[in-house]
């Protein structure tokens, strides 16, 4: 996909994709469908995850990015699932907690995963039908091929698979910079609201990745861009137990990659906000 080099819409045609029906077949995906968005994005009903837990300032910064766009549901870990990416929990049963947080109210704790919490608020814990699903703000970019690890993204994913509109949104992090939550918040709110009013041509997902830091003019580094496919560096850390057993800690640096084009990761790495269009379905011709 070409880098715009803004937050425009992309170019689109006037086919409809219409999804086989079913309990969860709405008709999100039909791309007549954004007059009625751009209508509807003042009265949203939003579902709002993570995988760094419901205690994350990232969910903090995500609510506070939603809260004015409608009524807002979150449920989410209880505690980090990072790197969880879409596993699901069926050897148990799930345990959901509601507590009140201090800035998001009510709040679903679920002792499972991002797609766990996605399918649990849609049919179990939701009192209506879901507008908009929005996972993160993330702690960490998962931009490429990470996207595969990321509980985060996965929370995006689910909601995509059960054809919602979903937008997953990521921070980077740099350990000699503190993050700066408000500025990720204030233009995570304005890329979600444009986006919402973007349906895609077909199932899938938008996903976000802020940089580290993000600059003051944000709006005008936000690119649209494919994602990497260049994975990090295979470094473990070995060391040798006294009771035989070795142990290999993951020690790669996400920085490390040596990406060449445009992609969401050599957007984010260069300090623009990278915005990538994830298909649901992508398979090789039969």
């Amino acid at each position: 996909m070409a880098d715009h080099g803004e937050i425009g819409p992309l170019k689109r045609t006037t086919e409809k994709t219409v999804r086989s029906s079913g309990p969860y077949a709405y008709p999100f995906h039909r791309l007549d469908a954004g007059a009625a968005r751009r209508e509807k994005v003042q009265r949203m009903n939003i579902l709002l995850t993570n995988d760094d837990g419901y205690e994350a300032p990232g969910l903090i910064a995500a609510f506070e990015a939603v809260r004015g766009l409608g009524a807002v549901l979150v449920v989410a870990p209880s505690s980090e699932r990072s790197a969880c990416s879409h596993a699901i929990t069926i050897g148990r049963p799930i345990s959901v907690q509601e507590v009140t947080h201090p800035t998001l109210g009510l709040v679903y704790a679920v002792d499972g995963t991002p797609a766990d919490c996605v399918r649990l608020a849609v049919t179990e814990l939701s009192d209506g039908p879901i507008d908009l699903v929005v996972s993160g703000i993330n702690r960490g970019a998962n931009a490429g091929v990470d996207m595969f690890y990321s509980g985060t993204v996965a929370g995006a994913r689910e909601a995509a698979i059960l054809d919602l509109p979903a937008i997953a949104v990521s921070q980077s992090v740099r350990t000699e910079v503190e993050t700066d939550w408000n500025a990720a918040s204030e233009i995570a709110a304005k890329l979600i609201r444009g986006l919402y009013a973007e349906p895609l041509p077909a199932p899938g997902f938008w996903n976000i990745n802020l940089p580290m830091p993000i600059p003051p003019d944000a709006e005008k580094h936000v690119h649209r861009v494919p994602a990497a496919v260049h994975p990090m560096p295979m470094i473990f850390n070995r060391a040798e137990k006294r009771d035989g057993r070795r142990e290999y800690a993951y020690g790669a640096s996400y920085w490390l990659r040596d990406v060449s084009g445009p992609s969401d990761y050599s957007v984010i790495r260069d300090g623009g906000i990278a915005v990538t269009a994830v298909p649901l379905f992508g398979t090789f011709p039969a």
